[in-house]
This record gives structure tokens, sequence and C-alpha cells, in this order.
């Protein structure tokens, strides 16, 4: 009998909005003015909607990787007003999908008016 191994790679591609994984730490400045560092979950606890970015395709294919900074703005409402660029993640595709989830983030009226996340966007092969 012939023995036939299998050895199987698979890539792992994923986005990574935590801030424990990021160099920089997720703030905001509340409604008061006031500016902290906030937790996930704390941010989490004021969010009413929170879609993370997808990591598009075309930035899969050819195993794009970075770190961004992205500022919401936030009104009175809770809505996202605009969702500014700190630090590019070095990649144009990233940084529009990561704009592109952060203006459908909803927050509950009056908490924040504005929030720095920071997001990794890394290629991680899983044997």
């Amino acid at each position: 009998m012939l023995n036939v191994r299998f050895i199987s790679v698979i890539v792992f591609f994923a986005i990574v909005a935590s801030p424990a994984l990021a160099s920089e730490k997720t703030t905001a400045v509340w409604s008061d003015g006031h500016t902290s560092t906030v937790s996930d979950e704390e941010l989490m606890r004021y969010a009413t909607a929170s879609p993370g970015p997808a990591y598009p395709e075309e930035a899969q294919k050819a195993k794009t990787a970075g770190s961004g900074l992205y500022e919401l703005r936030i009104n009175k409402g809770g809505t996202v007003t605009e969702v500014v660029v700190l630090k590019s993640s070095g990649s144009a595709v990233l940084d529009n999908a990561a704009r592109s989830a952060f203006r459908k983030w909803r927050f509950k009226p009056a908490i924040f008016t504005r929030v720095r996340l920071p997001v990794s966007w890394s290629v991680n092969r899983v044997r």
C-alpha cells in the first residue's frame, strides 16, 4: 500500500481592529470635551452599530498589510459625519475599506464628538 500524506497550509487573511494589537490606542473625545483612552468594551457599550472593515479581495490577493489610525467625527445624534485618515495604512485600498466601514458606525447620542481608532491589517499563515 502506498502511504500518502497531505500537508495543508491555510492562508488566513485577517483584519484586526484591536488596540492591543495596534501600536496606537483607541481614544475618545467625549461630549463634555475631555479626552481619554477607551477600551474596546467601553467603546462597544456606547456603539449602536459597529461593522468591521472587510479585507478587500484586491488586498488579500496582493497580501497587502499595514496599520492605520482613523478618526471618526460624530455629531450629537451619534452619527459619524466624517472619517479622517490620521495615519495611512500605506494602502489606499485598505484606507478606503476602513473609511467605508467607519462611516456606518453609530453611537448613542451625545456621548462622543470624536473617536480615534487604530486598525492593523495583516496576512497570517495558519498551519
